[in-house]
């Protein structure tokens, strides 16, 4: 038999080699497949990952969709609350009132031809006030400037009566040589129109301020110029309060300036008190 130059035989080379390459086929397969498995693996939690992501921005739209309609019953809450605010003020702003108190001038009309012929008897400077009126409203919160204030109209009608006295009318004593007496009375008539800034954030007790209006005054009787009507302004303040539902009750007090100087010496005040029921 033919030897090589290792001393080995072909057929002994080849018991070697076989086993050998044997193992190798049996050793490298599953580290292939070990490599498939692990890129198969990282793969599936890739892909795990991005449903994952995927769900959480599902949820995260449905819950801005769930809160959605509870923020739209919210707003709507909020702005049914704040119309029926409104229509509350506005149904509670309008006041019809009827006041009455004490009045006084600053200087009695005595000595005037026709209150008293002259004579001075005619001097009282004071007397009573009855009247009424209505507020309307123009702004609850001051055209958005102030939630805490209202802002009115105040149209008022006001009757005076400052005295009277029995004595001889100044028609009799001109025509008659025996004078007739009777009963000469001091009055006033009074018109007016002011604006009215009134507190409302105190609830139920509201205090008020008049800072100018205009008050037009019929007098009786004529001054001695023979004036009837005369034009002035008036500040005043007070303050109400709710008793029951929209019933009201106040005080008032008021100065009045005039034009005319013959029947008021410029100047007289007012006291008193009123009801009002809001409308």
């Amino acid at each position: 038999m033919k030897q090589s130059h290792n001393g080995r035989t072909p057929k002994t080379r080849a018991v070697v080699i076989i086993p050998f390459l044997m193992s190798i086929t049996l050793f490298f397969p599953p580290i292939t497949s070990a490599e498939q498995s692990t890129s198969a693996l990282e793969k599936r939690v890739q892909q795990m990952e991005e449903e994952l992501q995927r769900l959480r921005g599902e949820l995260m739209r449905t819950q801005a969709e769930a809160r959605d309609p509870e923020q739209q019953v919210e707003q709507l809450e909020e702005r049914v609350t704040k119309v029926e605010r409104i229509k509350t003020s506005q149904d509670e702003g309008h006041m019809l009132f009827f006041r009455g108190g004490y009045t006084e001038l600053n200087d009695p009309r005595t000595g005037q031809v026709l209150t008293d012929l002259g004579t001075s008897a005619n001097n009282d400077d004071n007397g009573w006030y009855v009247g009424g009126g209505f507020d309307f409203l123009l702004s609850d919160d001051v055209w958005g400037l102030w939630d805490g204030a209202s802002i009115l109209a105040e149209l008022g009608l006001e009757y005076k009566h400052f005295g009277s006295r029995s004595q001889p009318t100044a028609l009799s004593v001109l025509a008659k040589p025996s004078p007739e007496t009777g009963n000469t009375e001091l009055t006033m008539l009074t018109v007016s129109a002011s604006p009215k800034i009134k507190f409302t954030q105190w609830g139920k007790f509201q205090p008020w301020i008049i800072p100018a209006g205009l008050d037009i005054h019929v007098i009786s009787p004529p001054s001695d110029p023979v004036t009837v009507l005369d034009i002035g302004f008036q500040v005043g303040a007070g303050a109400e309060y709710t008793i029951w539902k929209a019933l009201k009750v106040g005080v008032d007090g008021r100065w009045h300036w005039t034009d005319d100087q013959t029947f008021t010496d410029n100047q007289f005040w007012t006291v008193g008190g009123y009801l009002g029921v809001g409308f």
